[in-house]
């Protein structure tokens, strides 16, 4: 199989998004629109090659299409898939090795849907998925812990010290100040935990659910939904074997280890706009937000006019990888979407884009290696 449709068979699977529905095509083929020979061969072109494959084994022998259905089924479509899906479950299985729970999972995934018969790979996938599920809810829980105290113990340093009034004005508007905005962050955490309900990790949502009752221990609601999340999550996944006291112990070395010592170098408007003039955009717009640290006035005025340029040549970078992806030349696309991404890191679509963009090339990549004999005998339940 040539370059190009290595190029059409991926590129489209990935950028396209209409992997595996083949509703359309499934129409056109039972009214006479198509032959099952030509949705194949329209399968195989946007990447579906399991419904391609379904498609061709389908036509029957008395078809005037048999042959060279078995012929494009048994030389292209089906080496493909083979050479893709070891590549993956030997990715799956280095990734596990090296503690990538997450890594692993999708190649996995990815493995399974290249599969006939994925039982086993989905199995990988759901003890991966397990895996990373079990190490987020520690480390948030444990992050959550520590700074839940931390704030606590800030509260109590707003103690007007012996030799002040108990109602001193200045140590009570202190503590008023940051119990202001440890109220938004108390009520934060419930929004935090009924969005992650949403999202379908309920694990997440009990470590929220549970700040929050930190802070009002009293609330119903609260601990109803911290209740049905915990009935929710798997049962394999455990919150209570993180001991909590080792955790609070940890909290002041933590401050005491990685103490913030950020130090910004003073600019000058100057120093910004020498920046603008030579076009250095990342940097300019970095001066400009330490600018306005500084209190410049002038900062937000040169800020709008980075950000509208450096949007503009994100757009631009973004639709010339398009056009490049449309030539067929992904890695001039990926380098594209790359500088959009570089200009406006924020934007999802340009970071969506790039990620897919960087799977084409891998599969691509995997597709183009030559496979030791050993590779190529190599047992994956297809």
């Amino acid at each position: 199989m040539n370059q190009r449709v290595y190029v059409i068979l991926i590129a489209a699977l990935l950028l396209s998004g209409c992997a595996g529905k083949g509703g359309f095509n499934d129409f056109r083929v039972s009214v006479g629109l198509i032959s099952p020979y030509k949705a194949a061969e329209e399968s195989f072109k946007k990447g579906e090659m399991m419904e391609a494959r379904q498609r061709l084994v389908s036509i029957k022998k008395t078809d005037k299409d048999y042959d060279k259905a078995r012929r494009f089924l048994n030389n292209k479509v089906d080496p493909a898939r083979f050479k893709l899906l070891r590549y993956y479950a030997k990715k799956g299985k280095s990734e596990e090795a090296d503690g990538h729970w997450a890594q692993a999972e999708e190649a996995y995934k990815t493995a399974a849907g290249l599969s006939r018969s994925p039982k086993a790979l989905l199995r990988y996938q759901k003890a991966m998925n397990i895996k990373a599920r079990q190490l987020r809810m520690q480390s948030l829980y444990m992050q959550r812990l520590q700074e839940d105290d931390a704030w606590l113990e800030w509260l109590d340093n707003y103690t007007p010290p012996r030799g002040l009034l108990g109602d001193d004005v200045a140590f009570a508007l202190a503590r008023d100040d940051l119990a202001e905005v440890l109220e938004y962050r108390v009520d934060h955490a419930l929004w935090l935990a009924n969005k992650h309900k949403k999202l379908g990790l309920p694990e997440i949502a009990w470590v929220y659910a549970d700040s929050y009752l930190r802070f009002k221990p009293d609330s119903k609601k609260a601990m109803d939904l911290k209740l049905a999340m915990k009935k929710l999550m798997p049962k394999v996944l455990n919150i209570e074997k993180i001991d909590k006291k080792t955790v609070l112990s940890q909290t002041k070395k933590v401050y005491q280890i990685n103490p913030i010592k950020t130090v910004y170098k003073k600019v000058s408007k100057k120093d910004v706009q020498l920046l603008m003039k030579a076009e250095k955009w990342a940097k300019a717009k970095r001066a400009a937000l330490t600018l306005r640290r500084q209190g410049n006035p002038d900062a937000d005025a040169l800020l709008k006019v980075i950000e509208q340029k450096t949007s503009a040549l994100a757009a631009r970078a973004y639709e010339q990888g398009n056009i490049a992806f449309r030539k067929e030349h992904i890695e001039q696309a990926v380098s594209f979407w790359e500088k959009a991404v570089q200009w406006m890191p924020d934007e999802q679509l340009y970071v969506d884009t790039l990620r897919r963009g960087r799977k084409v090339q891998e599969r691509l990549a995997a597709l183009k290696r030559e496979e030791s004999p050993a590779e190529k005998d190599s047992k994956v339940e297809e």
